[in-house]
């Protein structure tokens, strides 16, 4: 829960989830096709030689970038769960109230060959997922929000 009055580090909040992509407007189209988001803003960062697309849907904000000479480190991208091994980032992960509706409604986008897995288990208690990727392989994990939350 936010405090207003807080000040300095008391004041962290997230802004938005940033990752590159190999293809700016592909990404995009999926994201809004898939995943209900929208472009916000678009613009380039000549500082750094990139182009940035801000998307949201409801109140996730994600900063979409695609780099000049981007490149890809394939063992960033192995297949779950391997893709636990290499350091670093892994992992887009959204709820949603009920899994088994949208991985039907994922199914019925056309998202089949991006699926991980469909509703697993992954704690053994409840703990339900549904993973896809996105074009570029990135891994997105939806899981069931708990009602007692």
């Amino acid at each position: 829960m936010e405090n207003p009055s807080a000040n300095g580090l008391q004041s962290l909040s997230l802004h938005n989830l940033a990752f590159t992509v190999s293809d700016i407007e592909k990404t995009i189209r999926w994201y809004e096709t898939t995943l209900g988001f929208k472009v916000l803003t678009r613009t380039a960062f000549p500082a750094i030689g990139a182009q940035v697309a801000f998307i949201q849907s409801s109140n996730i904000r994600l900063e979409v970038l695609q780099a000049q000479n981007g490149f890809r480190i394939e063992e960033l991208f192995a297949d779950a769960p391997n893709h636990l091994l290499p350091i670093g980032n892994k992992t887009l992960v959204l709820q949603v109230n009920d899994l088994h509706t949208a991985t039907l409604e994922l199914e019925e986008k056309g998202v089949t060959v991006t699926f991980a897995w469909k509703e697993v288990d992954l704690t053994g208690r409840g703990d339900f997922s549904t993973m896809i990727r996105d074009p570029d392989g990135n891994f997105i994990n939806i899981f069931q929000k708990d009602p007692n939350e």
